[in-house]
C-alpha cells in the first residue's frame, strides 16, 4: 500500500512516488517489465498516473482525496493492484498570529525610512517626539503561522479519517510563505514570511492565495490601533543546553514525537549559556524579543554576581554568552533593552525594560570524585538526575510552555 500527501495544492510542485513493475518467470527468475506495462488509474480526480507507467503522482489539481483508491498495471494478461491512499490539506486552512491587534509601543524609537509618512498629524508632545530626528514610534509585531490537519475520505462511507487525529495540526508555514501576503500594505507588512508588523492605523487581512486559481485558501483579520501600549516587562531565559526525548504517538504507532527540552543548570567550569527573552505588554501579550528588527534596539547583559557567572561578548551574535565561574544559583542574570544609537534623544541612554533570569551553577563531581564514592551509589546518581531534570523548562513550539510558567510569576505585575 501507498500513501502521499497532496502538498501540490498549496505549493503548485507535483508530489509523485516512484513505481518498478517487476515479473517472476516460471524459473523463478525475477524481471523488471516496467517499460512493458500500461497502467490507468481508476479515478484521476484523486491520484494520477504517469504516461509510462513509471510514477504515481498528484498536481494540486485533484479535487478530493480516498484511502486505498486502485492504480492498475497490466503486462499481458497479468493485472497488479496498487491500493493508494492521498492525504489533502483541509480547505480553509487556519492563519495563526499571536497578535491581532498591533498598536505603537510607547518610548520606543525607530528611525523612519525615507518613504514612509508620518503616521498621523498632532501636536501634543509625544506626537512631536515621534516626528522629531527622523524616527517614529515602533509598532508591535507578531507571529504568523499556517496550520492544517490531513484528511481524506473513507470509500464506503465518505466520512473523513484525520491523520494522527482530529486533535493534531500540522504547522505548513514552509510550504505557504510563498504564495502568502497583506491585503493592505500600508496597513501592515510581512517580514520574513513568519513576522506581522505594524505599520498605520487600519484593518488589513493575512491571505494565503492558491497558487492554481485565484481562490483564497485561508484568511486572518488584523487591526492596526492608533494606541499606545507599554512594556511592562522582560521575561529573560537562560539556557545551558538541550535535551531530546522520544516516544511512540499514541495513536499512530507508525509516529514518533519528540520533545525538546532547554536546561538551566550549567554543570561545568567555563560552560556557557545562551540568553533568550519575550516582552511582555500592558495589553497582556507576550512576543518573542528575536523577532524585532536587531537594528532597532541595543541590550547590555551583565551579572549581579561575577563570581558564579560572567557575561563575555559573543562574536557570532548580538547576544552576548553568560559563562559558569562558580557554584550558586538565583537571579543573577539582568538585561537592559534600549533604542536604537540613532534615536537616543540625549546622552545617557533612554532604557524601555530590564528583566532578570535566573542561573544554577553547580558542577559535576570529577571522574576521581566518582571513582571515590564507589560503584553502591546508585541511589545518589538517580537523585542527581532527578534533580537535573526537575530543572529543565519543556519547550513546545516556539517555547510556549516556559512563556505560561513566566506569565503566572510575572502576572500580578502586568495586571
Amino acid at each position: 500500500d501507498t500513501e502521499g500527501l497532496n502538498t501540490a495544492i498549496l505549493t503548485r510542485k507535483p508530489v509523485s512516488v516512484p513505481v518498478k513493475v517487476l515479473g517472476v518467470q516460471e524459473d523463478g527468475s525475477v524481471v523488471d517489465v516496467s517499460e512493458a506495462v500500461e497502467c490507468r488509474s481508476a479515478d484521476e480526480d484523486i491520484v494520477k498516473v504517469s504516461n509510462n507507467c513509471d510514477s504515481i503522482f498528484v498536481n494540486g489539481k485533484e479535487i478530493k482525496s480516498k484511502v486505498d483508491k486502485i492504480v492498475n498495471f497490466t503486462h499481458q494478461h497479468f493485472i497488479s493492484l496498487v491500493e493508494v491512499t492521498v492525504w489533502a490539506p483541509r480547505l480553509p486552512l487556519q492563519v495563526e498570529i499571536s497578535d491581532t491587534e498591533l498598536s505603537q509601543i510607547k518610548g520606543w524609537r525607530i528611525p523612519v525610512a525615507s518613504n514612509r509618512r508620518p503616521t498621523r498629524e498632532s501636536k501634543d508632545e509625544e506626537d512631536e517626539e515621534k516626528k522629531g530626528q527622523g524616527c517614529s514610534l515602533q509598532y508591535q509585531h507578531a507571529l504568523v503561522r499556517i496550520l492544517t490537519q490531513f484528511v481524506t475520505e473513507s470509500s464506503d462511507l465518505g466520512q473523513l479519517t484525520y491523520m494522527l487525529g482530529p486533535n493534531l495540526q500540522f504547522d505548513i508555514t514552509d510550504l505557504g510563505t510563498e504564495f502568502m501576503k497583506v491585503e493592505e500594505p500600508r496597513v501592515a507588512q510581512l517580514q520574513d514570511a513568519r513576522t506581522l508588523v505594524g505599520r498605520e492605523p487600519g484593518i488589513t487581512t493575512v491571505q494565503v492565495l492558491s497558487p492554481l486559481s485565484d481562490s483564497i485558501l485561508a484568511e486572518k483579520t488584523v487591526i492596526v490601533l492608533d494606541d499606545r501600549i507599554t512594556i511592562v516587562e522582560l521575561g529573560v531565559q537562560l539556557v545551558a543546553g538541550l535535551s531530546l526525548s522520544l516516544q511512540p504517538h499514541s495513536v499512530d504507532r507508525r509516529v514518533i514525537l519528540s520533545t525538546m527540552a532547554a536546561q538551566d543548570v550549567l554543570q561545568a567550569p567555563q560552560q556557557e549559556a545562551i540568553v533568550s527573552s519575550w516582552i511582555l505588554f500592558s495589553g497582556g501579550s507576550v512576543t518573542p524579543l528575536d523577532i524585532y528588527d536587531p537594528k532597532d534596539f541595543s541590550i547590555t547583559v551583565s551579572s549581579l554576581d561575577e563570581m558564579v557567572v560572567s557575561v563575555q561578548r559573543n562574536l557570532q551574535s548580538q547576544w552576548p554568552v553568560v559563562v559558569a565561574e562558580g557554584e550558586g544559583q538565583g537571579p543573577l542574570i539582568k538585561l537592559e533593552m534600549m533604542i536604537s544609537e540613532p534615536c537616543q534623544k540625549t546622552k545617557r541612554k533612554s532604557v524601555l525594560a530590564v528583566g532578570k533570569g535566573s542561573i544554577k551553577v553547580r558542577f559535576a563531581p570529577s571522574i576521581e570524585e566518582e571513582h571515590q564514592g564507589g560503584s553502591n551509589d546508585i541511589e545518589g546518581v538517580n537523585r542527581e538526575y532527578k534533580d537535573h531534570l526537575s530543572n529543565s523548562i519543556e519547550w513546545e513550539g516556539i517555547q510556549e510552555r516556559a512563556v505560561q510558567e513566566w506569565l503566572q510569576r510575572t502576572g500580578p505585575t502586568g495586571a
